[in-house]
């Protein structure tokens, strides 16, 4: 019996991270976010490179707590957690259905675009989508990488709000979601009205069918997510300030691009 309940621990918290995820419409951790995170940063967690990384951090003793509650979770129940789908899932598996939720992705990504007069762009994610769709098996194969011209770069609706000049607000960290600020964080709730998951216009009528595809969608990037977390904050001197830092520089240059 207790072993049934400890197994069913990180199943339980993995339903309230991809509750929160349904909530703020978009990734609750953005893996290519991520990835680009880690090459800002050097070893020691500081910033590689010159950049913008003012933002204001009001609620630092909060967030500090907050940090430390995510860092807990992500070591202590989704790395081993991680370990074992990583041992069940092939990695080719997993790759498709990474591939199938990113293509999903599309309204959000188009939005982001239009809200930019970025009509090039648009025009680009709307070409890749219909590929990925067609020629990709409904998105599950990424036919759209042999076309060059078919790579726009990734937007949503908190750049948009950055490029029409507003500023971050403030810095905040959620749990389980982690580092966002008040403005992308109004941009990720705006996602939800275009995302084909969540409600207000989903389209997957029934609630239960919605949960089970945000929970895959989560536990499907889980095993890189930790992988590259733990690489930003393993050899960190501080790792909330590279967090912090990292993710400020990193919305400053996707704006910027």
């Amino acid at each position: 019996m207790k072993h049934l309940i400890r197994s069913g621990i990180p199943f339980a918290i993995i339903a309230m991270w991809a509750l929160c995820s349904k909530a703020a419409a978009e990734d609750f951790v953005d893996l290519d976010d991520l990835l680009e995170m880690d090459e800002l940063l050097d070893d020691d967690g500081t910033l590689a490179r010159g950049g913008s990384t003012a933002i204001a951090d009001p609620l630092k003793g909060l967030n500090q707590a907050i940090f430390g509650f995510n860092d807990a979770a992500y070591k202590n129940i989704f790395q081993p957690f991680t370990r074992q789908y990583v041992r069940v899932i092939p990695k080719e598996a997993r790759k498709g259905v990474g591939n199938f939720f990113n293509n999903l992705e599309y309204p959000v990504r188009l939005t982001g675009s239009l809200l930019q007069f970025r009509f090039g762009r648009a025009s680009q994610e709307t070409g890749k989508f219909f590929i990925n769709t067609t020629a990709g098996m409904a998105g599950f194969m990424n036919a759209a990488q042999e076309f060059e011209g078919l790579q726009p770069p990734k937007e949503d609706i908190g750049q948009a709000f950055g490029a029409w000049g507003f500023k971050h607000g403030f810095y905040f960290v959620l749990p389980f979601l982690g580092p966002t600020s008040l403005r992308d964080f109004v941009g990720r709730i705006g996602g939800s009205y275009v995302d084909p998951i969540s409600e207000p216009w989903t389209q997957v009528d029934d609630s239960t069918d919605r949960l089970i595809l945000t929970a895959v969608d989560t536990v499907n990037d889980l095993p890189e997510i930790i992988d590259v977390y733990n690489s930003i904050t393993g050899s960190a001197i501080d790792p909330y300030t590279a967090v912090r830092d990292g993710y400020a520089q990193l919305r400053a240059a996707q704006v910027a691009e």
